[in-house]
């Protein structure tokens, strides 16, 4: 049976041999979007919903490795003049999905010291389009 790790591709990128999200730093939420429409009844106080699109993705990831992994993510994530949504290929439960998406801001606090090694850490959403 083949590993399942949490981002399989990104943009065609296979992530297997990339540094993996940290424990504790791999969320996938699902959420339904509604019309700016959408209100509650004045007499009753009941929603009265206009859905738009149900199940749109949101991965939530936190990376902690060296300044080169960080680095490497980083490049895969917000190429240097690259458009900015991909295919990304991801575990959702038992199996793999694939969504366009596309990088939220990314978060990158100081550097800490693991063991006498020095790590950064990277957090960031991928967001379905």
């Amino acid at each position: 049976m083949s590993r399942l790790i949490p981002i399989k591709t990104i943009n065609g990128t296979n992530m297997a041999a990339k540094l993996q999200p940290a424990k504790e730093g791999y969320t996938v939420q699902k959420s339904d979007l509604y019309s700016d429409s959408t209100t509650r009844s004045a007499e009753t106080g009941v929603l009265i919903p206009y859905l738009i699109r149900r199940d749109v993705y949101t991965i939530e990831l936190h990376y902690v490795g060296t300044a080169a992994e960080i680095h490497e993510i980083e490049q895969i994530i917000a190429p240097t003049g690259g458009v900015r949504q991909y295919q990304v290929e991801f575990l959702d439960d038992t199996s793999y999905v694939t969504k366009t998406m596309y990088p939220s801001d990314r978060q990158k606090p100081i550097e800490v010291i693991i063991d006498g090694v020095p790590k950064m850490s990277l957090s960031f959403s991928l967001v379905e389009i």
